[in-house]
């Protein structure tokens, strides 16, 4: 992608009309350039930023040195709507305009716990980071051991089978915890 000369873009202008509420909400300018606009109040930071590489218009919060991008909180908030919740992209001044308004609404919306740094909401933020974190890892736990599992499986060494099927239990699919069952059943060492 061509480099785009991002001052025709009018990101930070445009940050401070459609941000505008957060000054109303006690936040001030502390930072503005071409592609970040950053407001504070407090222990309370705000940056909307157009990504220098990446071009994605997008947002975060962050409380006590701790940052929250914007789909975190739209995902505490609204999961459905977290689901198909991306950052757009923005090449054009236009686009740059859209995808602000859109970010706008989505802080408005979304984001009125985290800007007045709602413990319990924190709190919230932070177990769900934890739960994403945790869930991540049994992915990619999962992705490793599922092959091997099948394989042993398939080479009848049951209780391999059970004990890798058994350790991704929570990702098996139906036809899994079938084979799990079955490996189980016919394991030489007893599962727990």
């Amino acid at each position: 992608m061509e480099t785009i000369e991002r001052t025709g873009l009018n990101f930070s202008d445009k940050v401070k009309d459609l941000f505008v509420f957060l000054e109303q909400l006690g936040f001030s300018i502390v930072e503005s350039l071409p592609t970040l606009v950053r407001y504070k109040k407090g222990d309370i930071e705000v940056d909307v930023y157009h990504g220098r590489q990446s071009y994605e218009i997008g947002a975060g919060i962050t409380i006590s040195g701790n940052r929250y991008s914007i789909s975190e909180i739209i995902r505490l908030n609204a999961p459905d709507i977290a689901k198909n919740f991306r950052y757009a992209m923005a090449t054009t001044a236009e686009g740059v305009a859209t995808a602000l308004e859109t970010l706008s609404m989505l802080m408005k919306c979304f984001g009125g716990a985290a800007l007045k740094g709602d413990p319990e909401f924190i709190a919230a933020l932070e177990q769900q980071r934890q739960q994403w974190s945790e869930d991540y890892a049994l992915e990619v736990l999962a992705e490793q051991l599922r092959p091997k599992a099948n394989e042993a499986f398939h080479r009848k060494d049951y209780s391999m089978a059970a004990d890798l099927y058994s350790r991704i239990l929570k990702c098996l699919s139906a036809v899994e915890r079938k084979k799990l069952d079955f490996a189980i059943k016919h394991s030489k060492t007893p599962q727990p």
